[in-house]
């Protein structure tokens, strides 16, 4: 019977295999919570695995396409969730959050914002401005990888996909373990006062509705905050890779932040979290994992980087 280790041991790309580890590691989490939870579902996750693995080791498949699949794991790993928010049947978590929030705050931030900045029916200038930023998570895991491996070389540009995939997955998991309600379906069920989806409303005018609500498998996924998380991973990688010169990333950094918490899609305190997911997926995987790679030959910082 085959082993894992010769199973990872065949994949040759040692950041690819990593990628791999991890979504055994998620796609054993969806598989097998459900069970726990004693309403199993149909196993489609492992499909999901053999799927990527195959592609990789598909000698057919061109050579530059393979550092891409990371975002197909990504991809299929998020549409995987679907199969497992349903067999959550207790109560959801939120009310300490809530709670918490109120006690800090004097009041929960989303719910203020939106009675001082939301002029209600109607979206101003910075809503579609908003909902652009929202929209950037799902081009982020490719635009920044692409400018690494134009600008630092392959190696660099796969060190940063896996630190994605890792930070991303790592998210996924929790939101299985920890489904939250985030503050617009709270609003719905009246746990807090009423307040609006503004972003993806907004967004909704700018993009066809579908394919928003395509990407919406786990409404119950708000613990840690990815779209606060995936971009501050990127902004610390991008100091790293391209010093001061990526100092515009915080920008957008801080108005995605802001947007989620106007937008009543996330709490502060997931916010905080995926700023902590972020850091520790950096150094697992920057300081432990790869803490040595190969630039692209004529670049800034060509050669060898020393530990860090």
């Amino acid at each position: 019977m085959l082993s894992l280790r010769t199973l990872y041991s065949s994949v040759d790309d040692r950041s690819y295999r990593w990628i791999l580890i991890f979504f055994t590691i998620y796609t054993a989490i969806l598989v097998f919570v459900p069970v726990i939870r004693l309403v199993p579902r149909v196993p489609v996750p492992i499909l999901s695995f053999a799927l990527c693995f195959l592609l990789y080791k598909w000698k057919k498949l061109p050579g530059v396409i393979k550092p891409w699949l990371f975002y197909l794991v990504l991809v299929l790993s998020y549409w995987q969730l679907q199969f497992v928010v349903t067999s959550h049947f207790q109560e959801f978590h939120g009310a300490g959050i809530i709670a918490f929030e109120k006690n800090l705050f004097g009041s929960l931030p989303v719910v203020w914002l939106q009675q001082h900045l939301y002029q209600h029916g109607e979206f101003s200038w910075y809503d579609y401005m908003f909902a652009i930023f929202h929209s950037t998570l799902f081009f982020l895991p490719i635009v920044f990888p692409l400018l690494l491996l134009i600008n630092r070389g392959v190696e660099r540009m796969k060190r940063a996909t896996v630190a994605i995939t890792l930070l991303t997955l790592a998210g996924y998991a929790t939101y299985v373990l920890f489904p939250l309600t985030p503050p617009w379906m709270a609003s719905l069920e009246n746990a807090i006062p009423h307040v609006e989806r503004i972003t993806i409303r907004a967004l909704g005018e700018l993009a066809p509705g579908g394919i928003i609500s395509a990407f919406s498998p786990s409404p119950r996924g708000a613990m840690p905050s990815l779209h606060a998380g995936v971009p501050i991973l990127i902004m610390i990688m991008a100091f790293k890779e391209f010093g001061w010169k990526a100092w515009w990333i915080s920008i957008l950094v801080i108005g995605i932040c802001f947007e989620i918490i106007y937008g009543a899609e996330h709490y502060i305190v997931d916010i905080v979290a995926g700023l902590i997911y972020a850091v520790v997926s950096y150094i697992i995987v920057y300081r432990w994992m790869f803490p040595e790679v190969v630039a692209k030959p004529g670049s800034t910082g060509a050669g060898k980087e020393k530990p860090e």
